[in-house]
């Protein structure tokens, strides 16, 4: 196998088996902060991100990006992986998993986590995420092609997944995600993209889990949009109405997209609308028992708004502002339409309370942020004196002692000795020999 030369961007911690996952900073000042945050922890070439399973260290470099590597082999050989995906985003099917995970726990709700491989594609392109009654498919690459028509499981495309003109406008909108790095992690976003409009973009806590599947603030206004009616202008003949049992299927086929996507105006409205005259008795008999279905469906549907409402209040109450922001999404997702003045003033207060928590928490990121900035310096400016430090002791180290060469009274310029200093003084008379005289 040949030698891949490609930088490895990402590991996981602690094991092969891991499934937690970090990126590493790509210039060096940041690595400094990386290596201390992490002084404790040890990095591999994760199974899961396709490597080879042994351990990774860092290479901090100042004239290029700085990177993970393995540790060389026994003889002193680079290591010979075969780990295809290197990048940024080589971790993302894991980044996925942790915030799905995260965000779920935050609304009391469990799913199954599985990295599958149809078709034979890489590990990572797909995510599949199980509800009890319904699924997710991540496709985070184009490697296998979304099924729209599979009962149960929703495709959640990825930024290069292709989606076409039909079926964006058969299915009304698709979900797209995407990941942004952030610091030395990457954060997870959905968007809802419709024929003809632009995508829009949440955050995970803006998004609901319901019975059809994910859900987003785009959906209502996307679902209402769709359903109706255009504008009536004035026509020069009388034109033949539609066929009665043509307009009782349209019906029927409406009220059922409108409990899919839980648009309690559009139920209404249906409702209203089924009066027809002309149908077949078993057509009527049809609608009566969908309307029959549907109202008793809004009627929980009712039930369910007071209770978001109650608990709304009782959160900004209690000044809990976790719950506050998932409820507020909530709301404005399925219950935007028609407030009361009571629920009106709820979630004013709801989003007042959201975004001043939203302030105090940039504040304390920026002071934060702030506080670490002074730490790095302080501990940039410790370490360029413990430098200069050094250069002094090691110009000392290094200056030429007294020898021979000072004794014989050649010493160097740069020798420190005392005769150097102090002139050795010139002998007055002989010195004596010792030797005590014998004559008389």
């Amino acid at each position: 196998m040949q030698g891949d030369r490609r930088q490895i961007q990402t590991a996981v911690l602690s094991g092969a088996d891991s499934e937690d996952p970090l990126m590493l900073p790509l210039e060096a000042i940041e690595l400094d902060a990386f290596r201390r945050h992490h002084a404790h922890d040890t990095f591999w070439c994760g199974l899961l991100l396709g490597g080879c399973g042994l351990q990774l260290t860092t290479k901090l470099y100042t004239d290029r990006v700085c990177h993970f590597a393995h540790y060389p082999g026994p003889d002193g050989h680079p290591h010979l992986c075969g780990r295809r995906a290197r990048g940024v985003n080589s971790a993302d099917h894991l980044y996925v998993k942790s915030a799905a995970a995260a965000w779920l726990r935050s609304r009391d709700l469990q799913a199954d986590f599985e990295f599958v491989q149809p078709e034979g594609a890489p590990i990572g392109s797909v995510v599949d995420i199980q509800f009890q009654h319904s699924g997710l498919r991540v496709h985070l690459d184009r490697a296998v092609e979304p099924a729209w028509d599979e009962v149960g499981r929703e495709p959640v495309l990825g930024m290069s997944v292709p989606v076409d003109r039909d079926t964006l406008i058969d299915r009304w909108y698709v979900h797209r995600i995407q990941l942004n790095s952030e610091g030395t992690t990457r954060k997870v976003q959905i968007g809802t993209e419709a024929f003809s409009r632009e995508t829009e973009w949440f955050a995970l806590d803006d998004c609901e889990v319901t019975e059809r599947g994910l859900t987003t603030p785009a959906v209502e206004r996307i679902v209402k949009a769709h359903t109706t009616a255009p504008p009536r202008w004035p026509a020069a003949k009388t034109k033949k109405g539609p066929d009665v049992e043509a307009r009782a299927q349209v019906l029927l086929r409406q009220l059922a997209s409108a409990r899919k996507v839980e648009s309690v105006v559009v139920v209404n409205r249906v409702c209203r609308e089924t009066g027809l005259t002309g149908a077949s008795s078993a057509t009527q008999a049809e609608l009566a028992d969908a309307v029959r279905d549907a109202r008793q469906w809004l009627e929980g549907q009712a039930d369910v708004r007071r209770e978001l409402f109650a608990r709304l209040d009782e959160a900004v109450t209690a000044q809990n502002a976790q719950q506050a922001r998932v409820l507020l999404a909530r709301a404005n997702a399925t219950a935007a339409h028609d407030r009361t003045e009571d629920e009106g003033r709820i979630a004013d207060a709801a989003a007042d309370f959201v975004a001043a928590q939203s302030r105090m928490k940039e504040a304390a990121d920026a002071e934060r942020a702030m506080e670490e900035a002074e730490e790095q310096m302080a501990e940039l400016t410790a370490r360029a004196a413990f430098e200069a430090v050094r250069r002094v002791l090691r110009d000392l180290r290094h200056r030429p002692r007294c020898g021979a060469t000072c004794r014989e009274r050649r010493c160097t310029a740069r020798c420190s000795c005392s005769s150097k200093r102090r002139p050795r003084r010139a002998r007055t008379s002989p010195r004596p020999s010792g030797r005590r005289s014998t004559a008389g």
